[in-house]
């Protein structure tokens, strides 16, 4: 059955990898984490190209989690009289960091509800959206490459998962900070040098 399932997201390609994402981002209920887990194991990754890969991932999803803060902002009455604790839990944390926690909780199981948060709240679309990709690409980028280390063994990765979460998130997210200072300030001396010239 693995098998069966390996192959048909084989068949998919990227187009599978990325209507997954927006899926996740829609807010649905979606086993997301276990089906990016599968393509980063099939995928024939590298550094550069799971970078990419997790860029093309993270806009899919920004997308279409502009489908909950909308309704967000247009349902905010008929929401609030629904007794939800995860809902009251986001819109807590909302309150107490502002737009940091639209990303910080995208990788957790408070992401989704955020995006509602975020639309009743009356948060602009430009900083939201910038907020969103910066919280779901870690994200995107580690799981991806946990997919590889794990051999797209869901069980095994979701052991280690529940126990090493925030580690896995912050060394992405510190790797992927790192190479981008290292390569806009390698840009900048080979300004310097004389290899970029104005126009």
């Amino acid at each position: 059955m693995t098998n069966l399932i390996l192959n048909w997201l084989r068949e998919l390609g990227l187009f599978g990898l990325f209507g997954s994402m927006f899926i996740e981002g829609s807010s649905l209920p979606f086993p997301g984490v276990a089906v990016v887990l599968a393509y980063g194991y099939i995928l024939p990754l590298r550094f550069l190209y799971t970078a990419r890969i997790a860029a093309g991932m993270s806009i899919m999803y920004c997308a279409s989690s502009l489908i909950p803060y909308f309704l967000g902002s247009k349902l905010e009455g008929f929401l609030l009289k629904k007794p939800n604790k995860s809902l009251e839990r986001a819109k807590n944390l909302f309150n107490r960091y502002g737009f940091w926690s639209v990303a910080l909780l995208r990788p957790f199981g408070l992401g989704n509800y955020i995006s509602y948060i975020a639309g009743m709240s009356e948060m602009k679309v430009v900083p939201y959206i910038f907020f969103t990709f910066i919280g779901i690409y870690p994200w995107s980028f580690a799981i991806l490459s946990l997919g590889k280390y794990f051999n797209g063994n869901y069980k095994a990765f979701q052991s280690f998962y529940y126990k090493n979460s925030i580690f896995i998130y912050s060394a992405a997210a510190i790797l992927l900070i790192s190479i981008i200072f290292f390569y806009v300030g390698n840009r900048k001396k080979l300004y310097i040098r004389g290899f970029g010239k104005e126009d």
